[in-house]
């Protein structure tokens, strides 16, 4: 006999919970066979309370009187899903030490994350628009900062990598965040004496132009003393 999978909350019958509460009170141990005042006397107590309470939450859920004000009630209908996969969890991660044992359903005795289909579709559809967004963001970075040299233990001053903001893919190195000097590939210019841009590289050059400025002025430092 194949089992179809649960994924669903929806998908939740009374014939689900009757049968995993069934398997789990069959192996839970008789009281009277633990001694007292033991941790296995305690946890089996303990599940031999919540178990129950746990299988009759849910068939309360999955009457027909819950079922019937669900149809006429979108707010009930809401609440009583959400109810069923809460309680159907707890009595799955009950049952969770178990898994692996035999006659142990693990096509339908675990916990699901949906109430349905369309629920797991809008995750689907907020998860793709965080992720759009994101990239929307990245892709618009416009500026980069690297620390200057460190002397007597912090930097001083440091380089700005900017994007030009009329075209995407040329970049400049500045020198200092007043961005008053550019790196021309030889010598540092100032763009507002020499009338030229100075977005004259591309992100990947300008970003090591700017590292490599940093790491030379730690040098200098290094060679001098």
């Amino acid at each position: 006999m194949t089992t179809t999978p649960l994924r669903y909350a929806v998908d939740i019958t009374p014939d689900d919970v009757e049968a995993l509460t069934d398997w789990l009170v069959d192996r839970l141990i008789h009281r009277s066979s633990v001694d007292v005042d033991t941790e296995e006397y305690r946890t089996n107590a303990a599940l031999r309370y919540l178990v129950p309470t746990f299988a009759g939450s849910l068939s309360h859920w999955l009457g027909d009187e819950a079922v019937e004000r669900a149809q006429t009630d979108s707010e009930a209908g809401l609440h009583r899903i959400q109810q069923i996969r809460k309680t159907w969890n707890l009595l799955a991660e009950a049952a969770y030490p178990w898994r692996g044992s035999d006659g142990f359903d693990t096509e339908r005795w675990h916990t699901v994350r949906f109430y349905d289909a369309e629920d797991e579709e809008r995750l689907r559809q907020y998860e793709e628009k965080e992720k759009a967004a994101a990239a929307e963001t990245t892709a618009f970075v416009s500026e980069y900062r690297i620390p200057g040299p460190r002397r007597e233990g912090r930097n001083i001053g440091e380089f700005v990598v900017a994007r030009d903001p009329e075209v995407s893919d040329r970049w400049a190195v500045f020198e200092g965040s007043t961005q008053a000097r550019h790196w021309d590939g030889t010598s540092w210019r100032h763009a507002r004496f020499t009338g030229t841009s100075p977005y004259l590289f591309g992100r990947a050059t300008a970003l090591a132009l700017a590292h490599q400025h940093a790491d030379r002025g730690v040098a200098d430092e290094e060679s001098s003393r």
